[in-house]
């Protein structure tokens, strides 16, 4: 059931959307202290197994250091170059493509080219910024703040278990993906939390409005879910999900974890998206998608990498469908005179601006 049996008020001015000052605000109050998923187990199973990635302006280097996950700041101490450019890899040791500087597991300088012409230099002297890193489930996790809560308390009890059991080692990582998007990141995160687009968006692949009586909507300060008894593909997916792991079907989660972090949810497969704001009018989102390896069963091990496949493809079928949409929104909004209304289908697009606003004047 909806919390709302009519219109609300649009809390966030058009000019949330594109004004370099809020952006700023938002990147410091709303993100930087944070934990942001940016990677997955399967990207870092071995040692030596490494992933980059770009945080809001920062280079980040996740690795895996004899078993343990090491985050550093992928600037080398030498001369300021990117130290590994490519997105994903496994190396020995942490080189530097320009000069050669090696590190260790904790980002000191273990090796330097012709050292007796930095003299007076001391064996990790030199060393790089670290960051913290930790993973939930299968998801890797790291935060550029020194300092903070840990990962397990700023998730907070019910997603840190929710991403334990839907993102467990019973799930196989099928795909992973990422999406430029033309819009600010609020656009992206909002359109996920309302379905009231779906007939014009999605006249194909999604078409229908859910019924009232089949979708619960869930308010927390940490988090919003969408709780469907319908699950996408209605009946056949039921089927599929009730002889996936012999237990009736659950249907349909969406959970959003302030402010950016998105699981989609079935019997059958999860999928995580976060969003990264990348400038006040252009963000981009990271995608993981994991379909469930069931109870030992005879369908799972028959059809998952089949599954695997369809859900991929219908995922990023809608997700494109979206983003061909987002460019039309930031336009509006970077020119509209209007206050904007919320309705009552949408009601968990003004519990997420209400969380941005109170996060914005603490």
């Amino acid at each position: 059931m909806w919390g709302h049996s009519g219109r609300l008020p649009h809390v966030l001015s058009p000019r949330s959307y594109h004004d370099p000052a809020i952006h700023a605000r938002e990147v410091e109050r709303l993100f930087a202290p944070r934990w942001h998923c940016v990677a997955t187990l399967d990207a870092l199973r071995t040692p030596g197994d490494f992933v980059t990635v770009e945080l809001f302006d920062q280079p980040v280097l996740v690795r895996n250091c004899d078993g343990e996950l090491r985050a550093f700041q992928n600037i080398c101490a030498h001369r300021h170059s990117v130290l590994v450019s490519a997105t994903r890899g496994t190396s020995a040791r942490i080189r530097c493509q320009y000069h050669g500087w090696e590190y260790d597991a904790d980002g000191r300088t273990c090796r330097v080219p012709d050292a007796r012409s930095f003299v007076p230099i001391r064996r990790g002297s030199e060393g790089l910024r670290v960051f913290r890193a930790a993973a939930c489930g299968q998801l890797v996790f790291v935060s550029l703040a020194d300092h903070g809560p840990g990962l397990r308390e700023e998730l907070g009890a019910h997603t840190w278990e929710l991403i334990e059991q839907r993102f467990s080692a019973a799930h196989t990582e099928t795909a992973a993906w990422t999406i430029e998007h033309a819009a600010n990141w609020k656009v992206v995160v909002e359109n996920s939390l309302e379905g009231y687009h779906l007939p014009v968006v999605h006249p194909r692949s999604l078409r229908k409005l859910s019924s009232e009586h089949s979708s619960t909507h869930v308010f927390d300060p940490q988090f919003t879910s969408l709780e469907n008894t319908i699950p996408p593909g209605g009946a056949a997916m039921t089927w599929v999900a009730e002889r996936w792991s012999g237990q009736p079907s659950r249907g349909y989660r969406h959970h959003l974890a302030y402010p950016s972090l998105m699981l989609a949810l079935t019997d059958v497969s999860s999928m995580t998206q976060v969003v990264v704001p990348t400038s006040p009018t252009t963000c981009r989102s990271l995608v993981w998608s994991f379909v469930h390896r069931g109870d030992g069963r005879w369908l799972p091990r028959v059809l998952a990498p089949i599954l695997g496949r369809v859900v991929n493809r219908f995922t990023r079928q809608v997700q494109r469908e979206d983003n061909a949409m987002f460019p039309n929104i930031q336009r509006g909004l970077q020119s509209s005179s209007h206050p904007g209304v919320i309705g009552a289908r949408e009601e968990r697009v003004h519990g997420f601006q209400r969380y941005v606003e109170r996060a914005l004047q603490s």
